[in-house]
């Protein structure tokens, strides 16, 4: 078979997490190299393509925005993506960031949530993990300008 052709069929055969599945909790380290340990707190992962496109800084700066709205609720929020550390440190710093974020450059963590890769750009998929360790929701296909407002908006309806 074609190499595109495999390459775009692991794109589209990306499994597909529900809520109530038991969340891969994988071990990881943040952009900084430290340890992201997401066992017994609620826990965002918003994956995105590309550090410092536009959609992808203005999904970062909200983020950013609300960060101590969802430290208050007990929520770690972290932006996964393919690019290396380094890249990711820059974007964090250039803007100013709140948050943390979580470099993939295996794509572990993508193929482990169901996330779409084309050529190490992920497709724009949030997760929300529940403290007990399993799924509590997935939005695919986020729109980067109301991505932070939709989540945040949903765990202060779960948890009030």
């Amino acid at each position: 078979m074609h190499p595109v052709v495999l390459l775009l069929w692991g794109f589209l055969r990306a499994r597909a997490l529900a809520p109530g599945d038991k969340a891969p909790l994988l071990q990881a380290q943040d952009s900084y190299g430290r340890p992201v340990d997401l066992r017994g707190t609620w826990a965002v992962l918003w994956f995105y393509p590309k550090a410092h496109s536009p959609g992808c800084t203005f999904q970062a700066k909200r983020y950013s925005e609300l960060y101590e709205e969802f430290r208050r609720l007990g929520v770690q929020v972290y932006g996964v993506s393919h690019d290396p550390a380094s890249e990711q440190c820059a974007f964090l710093e250039r803007l100013a960031l709140q948050g943390g974020m979580i470099p993939d450059r295996d794509g572990r963590l993508a193929r482990a949530y169901g996330v779409r890769s084309l050529f190490g750009f992920y497709s724009r998929d949030t997760v929300l993990i529940h403290p007990e360790g399993r799924i509590e929701r997935v939005w695919r296909g986020v729109n980067p300008l109301k991505d932070a407002d939709t989540v945040l908006a949903y765990l202060k309806g779960r948890l009030r």
